[in-house]
């Protein structure tokens, strides 16, 4: 795949300048490795071909830690008599450092400002004329957004014809791309689960947890994408620092908070302050691109801050395991590999100040040819793929128990419908009106009118304690006892004591609000009452004896009320629903319940409803109008 790269180097030192002759040149270019000269410092004389640099360090322009702030190479080349055009390869930091072809300026390469800065380019110079020496002088100024000089003065300097340098810097640039393919394929993985987690939590917002994993991995993926895009000259070294480091904190932060979601629980107060720590971090990723604070401090306080989030996080979903949180222990190896990849990324920044060779640690992994994955890359994906798993199983189980809540909604509601009656009959010297409004759940509202064998009628207005199925199966078993008892001719109270004794024994929990009233055509009403709003009457509540609701105390008894009414009375009785219907600042209250009351059935459930329904809301009224024609 190569071309043959073959060295032709001779050291001279002539005239007391740094030298090498060039005799021929193979089918690439030739390498500069020998025969440079060093001097640390910025003068724009040393591009001058006759300056005499005899003084100067030998040194090559590979690595060079003591360069900073500004520094030159020099290097004499000798040609061959005749030769044919030449241009020279270079690659070098882009933004920091300019190139001087016998004193002048030559080829792109020249300084930017700090934030446009990148790692090592390829460029390709063109030698002007056919002279017998060449004075190749290379300028650099150390970037301001890195410490790391070492690094940052490598200059890669190769000779030969116009098309090898060409082809060597196409090699180059193509080497560069495949170095980053497998570790941007990686972060573009985390990227996009990220972006559908986030989709699933638009399309069900009650899950928390696919709200902070998909921010979770949209930072990860990012941020370690904007690492290696930087680290080959994609991006500009700044996308480092002001992006890819601050984002840490945040995907930290989105991890804390990813795992109380998953588990079903909110941070405390000690985790709210390390929170707020971690929002305020990125300051100092600010700082350390400025130079305002040293490298080596950064890393040790980016180290610092993210640790215990890495240390105690699965120590505590050990703990809720132990607790009885079964999914607990799904998170406990995937929340290791995130601090993973950060300790694998900072620990050989500083490891070194302190004697300890981990180099290794950072040190790409070709899988084939130029293709690289780096050791924080494999730990990334370690925990996408275990996150996946952990969240496709969630998800299954989630989604099973939607289907079956789905499911039982669907039997309540079927179950609720015969709650109420689908028509009212009609009475004898009454008018008698209904209104009914379900809210978002079931409930367990209910509403009877019933005829009995001496001709009068049974109305009953109750509520079930509790939502969902349960409570619409408990209301259709008191239904189905009542309209069994009303044609056995017992009395309200009566038939509240025998309902009672029913509902205990069938142990259905929960219990039930009722009211009964027997309704005779000459406007006799007997009331019986088990735990329920009092019924209105022309606008005033009528007093009736109080006794514990359905369903609790089986030897309950209850007492009955006799009401006579006269022409044009109306009595509305009526749920919770109404009393309680809320909005942003207030209930709707018995007061306005009370001014209500003598309104039709509709108007006062309209009523409550706008002012903020919060429950099923049931009206019944009876208007008592004995002058009628009536229809049996």
């Amino acid at each position: 795949m190569r071309k043959l790269l073959l060295l032709l180097l001779l050291c001279l030192s002539s005239a007391g300048w740094a030298q090498i002759r060039i005799d021929q040149f193979p089918a690439g270019p030739v390498k500069l490795t020998d025969g440079w000269r060093y001097q640390k410092g910025d003068n724009l004389a040393w591009a001058d071909p006759r300056y005499d640099d005899s003084g100067w360090q030998k040194l090559a322009p590979k690595r060079n830690d003591e360069c900073a702030p500004a520094c030159w190479y020099r290097l004499r080349i000798e040609l061959p008599q005749g030769h044919a055009p030449l241009a020279f390869f270079l690659e070098a930091f882009a933004g920091a450092t300019e190139v001087y072809v016998d004193g002048r300026r030559a080829g792109d390469l020249q300084f930017l400002p700090w934030w446009l800065q990148r790692e090592p380019t390829e460029h390709v110079v063109a030698i002007q004329g056919d002279n017998g020496t060449v004075v190749l002088a290379i300028r650099i100024h150390v970037p301001r957004v890195s410490d790391d000089y070492f690094e940052n003065t490598k200059v890669r300097a190769e000779i030969g014809s116009p098309e090898t340098a060409q082809w060597a810097a196409d090699l180059n640039k193509e080497d560069r791309l495949l170095e980053f393919v497998l570790s941007g394929a990686v972060n573009a993985a985390i990227f996009i689960a990220g972006a559908g987690a986030l989709l699933l939590f638009f399309g069900q917002r009650g899950r928390r947890e696919y709200l902070w994993l998909g921010l979770y991995l949209v930072l990860l993926g990012s941020s370690f994408a904007f690492l290696s895009g930087s680290q080959d000259a994609l991006l500009p070294g700044i996308a480092n620092d002001l992006y890819a480091d601050p984002a840490i904190y945040l995907f930290v932060l989105a991890q804390v908070e990813f795992t109380y979601a998953f588990i079903g629980r909110h941070p405390n107060r000690v985790w709210r302050v390390y929170e707020g720590l971690l929002l305020l971090a990125p300051v100092g990723a600010v700082l350390c691109a400025t130079r305002t604070v040293s490298t080596d401090l950064y890393f040790l306080f980016e180290s610092v801050v993210t640790l215990p989030a890495a240390i105690t996080l699965p120590f505590l979903l050990l703990y809720w395991r132990r607790r009885g949180n079964r999914e607990a222990r799904w998170l406990i190896a995937p929340s290791l590999f995130p601090a993973a990849g950060v300790v694998i990324t900072n620990l050989p920044q500083f490891a070194g100040r302190l004697g300890w060779d981990v180099s290794w640690l950072t040190r790409p992994m070709y899988l084939w040819d130029d293709v690289r994955l780096y050791a924080y890359d494999v730990a990334d994906l370690i925990f996408l793929l275990a996150i996946g798993v952990v969240m496709f199983f969630r998800f299954s189980r989630l989604a099973g128990e939607q289907a079956r809540s789905a499911a039982e909604m669907s039997a309540a509601r079927e179950i609720q419908r015969q709650l109420v009656p689908a028509a009212l009959p009609t009475l004898p010297g009454c008018e008698l009106e209904a209104a009914y409004l379900p809210a978002s759940e079931v409930g367990g509202d209910f509403y009877q009118v019933l005829r009995q064998p001496d001709g009068s009628w049974l109305i009953l207005v109750g509520d079930v304690s509790g939502k969902g199925l349960k409570a619409a199966m408990t209301g259709a078993l008191a239904i189905g006892a009542l309209r069994a008892l009303a044609a056995e001719m017992v009395s309200p109270a009566m038939l509240l004591t025998r309902l009672n004794q029913q509902m205990v024994a069938a142990q259905q929990g929960g219990f039930i609000t009722c009211l009964c009233a027997s309704v005779a055509a000459d406007g006799k009403i007997v009331f019986a009452n088990a735990g329920h709003l009092l019924p209105y009457r022309n606008g005033e509540e009528v007093q009736l004896v109080g006794s514990l609701p359905l369903g609790i105390h089986e030897g309950e008894t209850y007492e009955q009320t006799t009401v006579e009414l006269d022409p044009g009375d109306r009595i509305a009785l009526l749920t919770d629903g109404v009393v309680e219907a809320q909005s942003a600042d207030e209930l709707f209250g018995f007061e306005r319940t009370r001014r209500l009351s003598q309104d039709s059935a509709g108007s006062i459930a309209a009523a409550a409803q706008l002012f903020g329904q919060q429950d099923d809301i049931t009206v019944v009224t009876l208007t008592f109008a004995p002058a009628l024609e009536l229809q049996v």
